[in-house]
This record gives C-alpha cells, structure tokens and sequence, in this order.
C-alpha cells in the first residue's frame, strides 16, 4: 500500500441518504511519500446550502450555482482513485457521500482499501490532546489556514498522512509485529499498511531497534535514564538567602535573563523570604498571595535553596495532577537555569494507580478476545511505551473503553511480585519512588499526600517541610481519602476481571496456567476453582439485585447534584428500616456474605498454590489472584461499614449517575470533622509547612481557614504565622464591577422571572462585549433553563452559546472551543469557578449568577451544620458564608490573568448588595470600579470601559 488519495467533501448535512449533498472536493494523490497531483472543485448540489454550512465553510449558492455537478465531477476523481487506498479524516463520512454519488451517477460502488487518518492518528499519536484535523495540525506544525474548505482539508490530511506514515516506518519491528496482530479489529485497513511495513523492514533487515530504544521480553521500550545519585554538595553556607535573592531581582539579575517579560513584583520577593524565614525558624506559614504574583516560584526558589543547603528534602503539594504537571513543565527549567552551576533533582511523584503495570500489561497482550476500544488502547499504549519515561497514563489520551481496561493494566501494591517480578528493573513506579528519594524537591499532590498518611507514611520519602499550594481545598481532599468511597462499578469490575459473562478471566486463566504445570496441583485446587465459579456466577446476580433495589429506593428520594449527571440522597442506616428498606437491606447483607465467601474460597486456592517451584507465569497470575482476594474482602467490609453499621463521626450518602444507562451508584463515607486528624496526622508532625492560596483568607482574617485546618491554636504558641500579600494587579483600572439592580432579587421572585431576566441583561451584555463572557452557575439547572432561550435570542447577533454538560461534559475542549470562536459566550457549573485561564481578550465579561454558597442539604454541609449548632454555633456565619466568600474570590479571579487585561464583572445575585453579610463579598475583593443600575444604564458604561 503506496498510493493514496486523500479526499475530502464539503457537504450540505451528514445524511447522504436522506438527501444531503457535496458541494465541494478536495483531493491530493499521494505515490511513494510524495504529492504527485491535486484536484479541487465546487459542485452544485441543485438544493440550498442551509445556514449553518454557509457560516461554517463560507460557500454560499451564488459559489455553487455556476459550478459542475457531481456527475460531471466525479470522472476526475475516479481517475485519480484508480489503484489508490481511499484516505480521509473520518474516512467512513467521506465514503458514504462518495458511495451515495457514485450509486446516483450509474457506477460501481468503491472497494478498494480504506485508511482512516483519525483512527491512524490515534494509534499512532496517543498523546495528542484531541485529534480534530484543526488540533492535529497545531500539534504536527502542519499549515491549515482554511479549515472545512476542502482543499485546505484535504491537503492538511495528505501532510498528516505523510508523517504518520514516517512514524509507523520509525517503530521497531517488534511493535510492528505486535500491532498487526491487534489491527485486526480496526475498523479500516491499517492491518495492510502495517502488514506493508513488516515486509519491507524484513526485506531491509531492519531487526533491531533505533538507538535510545532497547526491547524487553520481546516488548519495546525507551531505553531506561540513569537516575541522578544525590551529589551531597550543598549551596555556599557563605550564601545568604538574601543575597541569593538580590541576585535574582537586579537589573541584570538571572530571573531577568531566564524569564522573558520578567517584572519585579515586590510581593513576590516578600512571600519569598517569608517562605524561607519559617523554613529556618520552623514555625508554620498561611500566606494568601494575590493573582498574579508569581507564588509558584515565590515558594520553589526558597524550597530549592534550603533543600540543597540544609540536605533536607521539600515536598510541594499542588490540588491536581494537572496542576502538578503544569509546575513540572512551566517552572522546573526555570529553577534548573538560575541554579545552573548546581541543578536541583526534582522529581513528580504520583499515586501509583497512575502508572502502567509492565508485567499486567504484557500478559494482556497474549488475550486476543477483547472489543475494539481495548485492542486500539494496547496499540496505543505498545507506540507509547517507545516514548515514554515516566509509565504514567496521564501521557496517554485512551478512548472512552480503554478506562476500564486501564484498570487491568495499572500498577497496584495488592498484585506487585516487587523484586520477584521479572520487570522489577523496569517498573516505572518503583522508578519513579527511587527518583524521589534522591531528590532534593518532591512533586506530588493533596491526594498522594493523604494517601501516603493512611498508608503510615510508607509511599513518600520521610520529609518535615512542606509547601501547601492551592491550600483552601485541602480539607476537601482530607475529607476524601480519609473517608471511603465504593462504586458499583468496582464490585462489577472485579467479578467481571475473575470470570466474564464472555472471553477468558483471571481465574480461567490460573485454572489454565495450573493444569499446564501440574496434574497433582490440579487435582488439589480443582473442586475449589469450580465452587469459585459458581459463588462468582452467583455474586453476580446477588450484587446486580442489590444495586437495583438500591438505586430504586434512593432514586425516588435523591435530589440533584454538584456535579452534572449525578443525584444525591444522604442517609442513615436507620432510614434503611422501611419495608422498602428492609429488602435493601437483606440484598446488602447476601451481598456481603457472597464477597466474603468468594475471598476465602480464593485464599483458599492461592494458598494451595503456593511454592518455591511455581513458574514465574503462574507466580504473576497468583499475585492477581491474592490481589483480588484482599479486594473482595476490603469491599466486603466497606459494604458492611457503609450500609449495615454507622457512627456519629461519619456522614454516609449515595450517589446516582443518572446519565448512565449502567445506573452507577456511588456510596461514601466521609468523616464530618478532620481538623483534629490534620492537626495530629500532618501538622503536628512536620517542622514547618507553607499553606498557600490567592483566596484563603475570609473578610482580610485566616480564622476561618485555621479552624477548618485544626490549627488556630498554633498562633499562641508563635508556631504560626500568616501573611496577606496583594495582587500586583491595579483592579481600580482593570475591573469594572457592575450590579444590574432590575434584575430581581433571588428570595423575592420565582426563579421563573429571575430566569427570564436574567436572560434578558445577559443578551444585552453580549451584544455589547461581541461575547467573550464566561457565565457562572451555581446550578446546572438553571444553565439548562437559559442555555436555549438566550442561544435563540443571541443567533440574529451571531453570538454563540455554549454550554457546560450541554455541548460537552469536557472543561479544556469548552474552553478551546471559546478561545477559537470569535464572538461566543460559555456557561459553565461548578468546575470552572476555577482553574480556568482565559488570558487577553478572549475573555473580557464575567458574569456570576448566584453567590456560590454549597447548597445547604449537601450529606457533609448538612451533617457539618448540625455539628455546629450542636456546639451553639451559627452554621451559616461560622461555615456557609466563608466557603462561599472563598469560591466567590475563585471565580472573580477567572477574569483578569495579566497586569494587561481589562474587563467587567457582572453580579447577578442581589444579596451582594441588600444582604447584611453581602458586604463579606465585597470587602474580600480588591478594591474595584462599582457601579450598580439597571442594565439599559450599565451598557454605555460598559461600553466605554471596553474600548
């Protein structure tokens, strides 16, 4: 396979059967990795082009109306086709026009080999971020500056087929050979292109890897980095922190020479030796540091310094591995080139469930049985493993079906032979836990961290300094993982990974691995194997009935969720005690029961298994087994805890994902108050710990945050100190905070008119600003409520609406989407109240909808108020009004990202203004521009502000 055309239509809809028609070509001829010829027409489709194909192509009826028909068009093409595989973005969208025109023009249908770029890409690209041929091109450098025009398609295909085809002739035959054995399942013709490649690699005798690769029981890898040893050579003790400091910031200083646009902002060297002095002291720190003051270096640079001159390790702690990975890529060159002549070992480090299992994952490739998205997710992951040096899946984008097939491939403590495995000298978690302890800075996140607590400190390196970033979640994530969750998909899972309904599972494949070795071991296990299959086969049907009786029973008295898709119904194990909750309850205890007897029956077997003579095959598949074992039993127990048992420290709901036709449900156990856990499991145990944030403090005072965090008594004693640092920021002249008073006040009308209203102003402001507004909701119901009313009003505008949960679920393709269109408006809930940056003018509008207060009868704010009123507290002074004063200052914060942008914040919800403690809102603001009028009054002033 060495000629290809690539083609493709511009069309007046996606439905050839049903009328729709091309109305452009574009194709280009590829021969032996060169262009050898191009072909482009218009065609007139004797219909009306619809609106929305004008606007997205620019090919109007009066460019068509002189044009050929496709009768009279598709000669050239066919003449071009001859001997070629078919190739298009989408390639199967491409062929039913093609099929539809050649039905309609009297020739025979096309049979030649078909080649898919997007699934082509995919296989061999799996890091790309989306693979939109827009996306591709950015990513490959490939120049496309007419998107769905199809000449410009279809030359930007044929450049993207080039060098796809260049990579797949750069892999080693081995992954080759592994390839084609999957490609079988996919759905165009890769199998004959990669079956071409083997061929010729054979012909060429082209065995071996290129260098920087090497192969592994006959998989290949990027050949291992040497992992740096601790050099032991401290800074100058002659060096003083404030001298290194200056040696930063003067005006030849290395933050100047490294850092392009650098500017000095006086916070920032502040919070620097802030950081330090605690580090040195030992006492804690709570620093609240503006947008854009430059806290992550403002906190690495000391980290690095005291870490390299007193030996003495840092862990820095992010929210996200997001967030993580962002500090890894953005700031570490930066501190490699200012402490240039001694670079700092850092290393990232996260939980181990991110990495990839070698020894898992070569044996999954012996199963040839499994769906598509399966096979395509292994192709992806054996190109990957040519490139990668950490194992860590965040690197790879699988499809939607390989998540679960992850599951079967990632690392975990339950199945690990450790030095016994025959790829312990290449397992990239191991690695990446030597990486840390020879580092002088650690990388990792909230969740690692609370991990590694539960786990008594066994995952991490011993540390006793620490840096909080994002530190206002930090009682979020505490709540978490020292609390449990279980899913019904975990206990599917699990059953489903011992036996399927179809294909070979773990337990088949022990009984298999058994009698192939020993006839007497067989003999042994074999009445207990079978029992097993049995229990499984019926802890199948018993978990399926509970969750199904579960499901109904809190279905009918959830409500609506945070998160979009999901309901939750807090309850107690009382509320079980219905008649409707009494079956609940005995499908639970069944369940539990079964779970327990399939572990034990497992153990069982496992043990009689055991032996220094167990080949190293059957050694893997027992250390799976013996994983799955301690699973039954830890879900066993969580079933027992969650829906039978109960206590007063511990608040327990159920979660519904209602998009799913799955019925997933979601059981948590949280417990109500962690500060005494925080303070007796972290703080109490490390010398100095920095909690930083730019939204901590609550009306200019941390109380609020050292109540939360168990810690407020340390001031006292002087172990503590905070500091509040000032964005660089000058919002007087950046921000232009308005109040649009006719809308009506949320307690005073029915959300009917406050919708309707709302709406309204909204449409008006965007006309004004041509967009470029990012609209917060506290409610995905309300978002739905307006998404369409006001997408209808804004169309004769030609403002597009998008919608979080609406348009799509996914946070970073909402905001590419916004940052590519000229003149839209996006909605969003919950997740983009922060940690989205819209920088420039992209963005120029906020609007917040409602006070972001946590809706009241949440299972933990509720069960956390009634703790407070127990104690004689306001709950709502004390708890609802301070979260919601620190998420309001997240979501002001979306707007103005640089000391050059400029914009309006618009509040929607009255009590800003009318409400006593409206004016904690306002007070935890920089100081801004206000105005509050009617929105016929605000557009002028907007205007004006704008321009």
């Amino acid at each position: 396979m060495n000629t290809f055309l690539v083609v493709d239509f511009e069309t007046t809809g996606n439905r050839p059967k049903d009328g729709d028609k091309i109305i452009q070509i574009g194709a280009v001829l590829l021969e032996n990795g060169e262009i050898v010829d191009r072909f482009a027409t218009l065609v007139n489709p004797q219909m009306e082009i619809p609106p929305f194909i004008e606007k997205l192509t620019g090919i109007t009826d009066e460019m068509v109306a002189g044009a050929p028909l496709i009768e009279d068009a598709l000669p050239a093409l066919l003449k071009m086709l001859s001997g070629a595989a078919f190739v298009a973005h989408n390639v199967f969208f491409d062929l039913s026009f093609l099929q539809n025109a050649l039905t309609d023009a009297g020739y025979n249908p096309f049979t030649g080999p078909l080649l898919d770029t997007v699934e082509l890409s995919r296989l061999l690209l799996p890091g790309q971020e989306g693979y939109r041929l827009s996306d591709l091109s950015v990513g490959l450098d490939i120049d496309h500056d007419r998107p769905h025009q199809a000449d410009s398609d279809a030359e930007a295909t044929a450049l993207l087929l080039l060098q796809l085809i260049q990579k797949l002739d750069s892999l080693p035959l081995v992954t080759i050979q592994h390839l084609q054995s999957m490609s079988r399942s996919f759905h165009s013709d890769i199998e004959a292109l990669l079956s071409g490649m083997e061929r010729r690699k054979i012909q060429k005798g082209t065995y071996e890897p290129d260098a920087g690769l090497e192969v592994v029981h006959q998989i290949c890898l990027r050949e291992r980095a040497a992992i740096e040893k601790a050099s032991g050579r401290p800074l100058e003790d002659t060096v003083s922190f404030d001298e290194y400091v200056e040696s930063l910031f003067g005006e030849d200083g290395l933050l100047q020479q490294f850092m392009p646009g650098f500017e000095l902002r006086q916070a920032q060297v502040e919070m620097m030796k802030r950081v330090y002095d605690s580090f040195v002291s030992g006492r804690h720190l709570m620093v609240e540091a503006g947008t854009g003051t430059g806290k992550s270096l403002a906190y690495l640079i000391p980290a690095v310094f005291w870490a390299k001159q007193q030996q003495e390790p840092v862990v820095i702690s992010t929210h996200t591995i997001q967030l993580q990975e962002q500090m890894y890529s953005r700031d570490l060159p930066i501190l490699q080139a200012i402490f240039a002549d001694d670079s700092p070992r850092i290393s990232i480090l996260k939980g181990r469930n991110n990495y990839l299992c070698l020894r898992k994952f070569a044996h999954s490739l012996e199963d040839e049985h499994d769906n598509y998205e399966v096979q395509l997710s292994k192709s992806q992951m054996l190109i990957w493993l040519t490139e990668t040096e950490t194992g860590d899946i965040e690197e790879v984008n699988l499809p939607s079906g390989g998540q679960m097939y992850w599951k079967q491939v990632q690392s975990d403590a339950n199945s690990c032979l450790n030095r016994h495995c025959p790829w312990f000298s290449r397992c990239f978690y191991h690695q990446a836990r030597r990486k840390a302890q020879q580092a002088e800075v650690i990388v990792t996140n909230h969740s690692l961290l609370f991990t590694d607590m539960s786990a008594e400190h066994r995952i991490m390196p011993p540390y006793e300094y620490a840096v909080i970033d994002e530190a206002h979640h930090f009682e979020d994530v505490a709540s978490r993982h020292l609390g449990d969750v279980l899913t019904s998909y975990q206990l599917e899972g699990m059953l489903h990974r011992l036996r399927p309904d179809r294909g070979f599972g773990l337990l088949e494949e022990v009984e298999e691995a058994v009698r192939g070795w020993s006839d007497t071991r067989y003999e042994k296990v074999k009445d207990q194997i079978e029992t097993s299959y049995q229990q499984i086969r019926e802890g199948k049907e018993t978990i399926r009935e509970m969750y199904n009786l579960l499901y109904q029973w809190s279905s009918q008295r959830a409500r609506e969720g945070e998160e979009i898709g999901r309901t939750v119904l807090r309850y107690k194990q009382d509320d079980l005690n219905s008649k409707w909750g009494k079956s609940v309850v005995s499908a639970v205890k069944n369940s539990v029961e079964l779970l327990l007897a399939i572990g034990k029956k497992l153990e069982s077997t496992h043990k009689n298994l055991q032996g220094d003579d167990v080949p190293i095959g059957l050694r893997g598949l027992l250390t799976d087994l013996n994983g799955m074992v301690k699973d039954c039993l830890h879900y066993s127990e969580l079933l027992h805890l969650m829906l039978l048992a109960g206590d007063d420290d511990h608040v327990y709901w159920i979660e519904l994902d209602v998009r799913s036709t799955r019925k997933g449900i979601y059981l948590h156990r949280v417990p109500i108050d962690v500060s005494g856990l925080l303070r007796e499991m972290f703080f109490d145990k490390k010398k100095s710990v920095i909690m930083t944030s730019a939204t901590m403090s609550v009306n200019s005072s941390f109380q609020y945050a050292t109540d939360r965090l168990g810690i407020a008594d340390l001031f006292k004693d002087k172990q503590m100190e905070t500091a509040m640092l000032p964005s660089p920021f000058d919002y007087k002249k950046q921000t232009l905070l308005c109040i649009p008073d006719e809308v009506p006040n949320i307690k005073d009308a029915s959300e009917e008119t406050f919708v309707a209203s709302l709406i309204d102003s909204l449409a008006k402001v965007a006309v004004v600003t041509s967009g470029r507004m990012l609209v917060l909701f506290t409610s995905y119901a309300m978002l739905r409520n307006v998404y369409e009313p006001l997408k209808e009003r804004l169309k004769e505008a030609n403002v597009t609406v998008l919608g979080h949960g609406v348009d799509s679920s996914s946070r970073s393709k909402l905001t590419k989407q916004f940052r590519a269109l000229t003149s839209c408006i996006l909605l969003g809930t919950s997740s983009f109240w922060e940690g989205v940056d819209i920088p420039g003018e992209d963005l120029s509008c906020l609007a917040i909808v409602r006070l972001p207060f946590v809706p009241p009868n949440h299972p933990l704010v509720e069960a956390r108020n009634q703790q407070l009123q127990e104690q004689r507290k306001n709950p709502f002074m004390e708890l609802s009004v301070p979260q919601a004063v620190i998420r309001f200052k997240q979501g002001f914060g979306r707007l103005v990202r640089t000391s050059s942008d400029r914009g309006v914040v618009l509040v929607y919800d009255r009590r800003i203004v009318d409400a006593r403690y409206g004016r904690m809102f306002l007070r935890s603001l920089p100081e801004v521009t206000t105005l509050r009028m009617p929105t016929d009054e605000l557009l002028p002033a907007i205007s004006e502000w704008l321009a």
